[in-house]
């Protein structure tokens, strides 16, 4: 019973995480003001994404599961994002058969296009993810490398951001990434020291036997 549950629970709480990240991302920029501001730049980041697909894989014990669900997850925030722009009119065109050009209409091909291709992409990327956090699950230096990924893609993401985007964005999103950063690099040594002194501290086999 407890196993069966589980088996319907877990789609469930990926869909529905998945789905609340792609509505939440856009939908804060516009109406939570200064703090959603800062809570759009989170959600909307490409390392909180990877986050996602990640975490849904550190949570099911299987690996096919792991591979199968963080995909999912990804995809339902796909829909829900581009959902969430096309309600708050961001594919409108004009309409070329009004000559005034004062009518617009929906880009269904731009709307489309880029929600088939960002599928593809979650599909293909949202796999390995779920599967390295299954790997995560590993005790000690085996399963380090995998704890290490989401915070190092965090600071590649807010480092590239910082470089490129943040003249153009503002203090806000400066002073966000760059805390965000200092977090990730935070996060890095705190788990690779853990995970060290943890190695160090466990008895090695041979000892064990004594």
């Amino acid at each position: 019973m407890f196993s069966y549950r589980s088996r319907v629970v877990a789609p469930v709480a990926a869909l529905t995480a998945g789905t609340l990240l792609g509505i939440l991302g856009p939908l804060l920029l516009t109406t939570g003001g200064s703090a959603g501001r800062v809570a759009s730049l989170v959600l909307s980041a490409g390392w909180s994404w990877a986050a996602l697909a990640f975490c849904v894989g550190l949570a099911r014990n299987s690996r096919t599961e792991s591979v199968v669900l963080a995909p999912a997850a990804l995809v339902a925030a796909v829909i829900a994002y581009y959902a969430t722009k096309l309600r708050q009119g961001q594919f409108l065109a004009a309409d070329l058969n009004d000559p005034t050009g004062r009518t617009t209409q929906v880009d269904w091909s731009g709307f489309l296009s880029k929600t088939v291709f960002w599928c593809i992409v979650a599909c293909a990327l949202g796999a390995l993810l779920g599967l390295a956090g299954n790997l995560a699950r590993r005790h000690g230096l085996r399963g380090l490398p995998f704890r290490l990924l989401i915070p190092l893609v965090a600071v590649v993401d807010t480092s590239q951001r910082l470089r490129f985007d943040a003249p153009l964005q503002g203090s806000v999103a400066t002073t966000t990434w760059s805390v965000i950063r200092l977090v990730a690099v935070a996060v890095i040594l705190a788990v690779a020291g853990h995970a060290v002194i943890s190695s160090r501290s466990r008895p090695s086999a041979g000892q064990a036997r004594r």
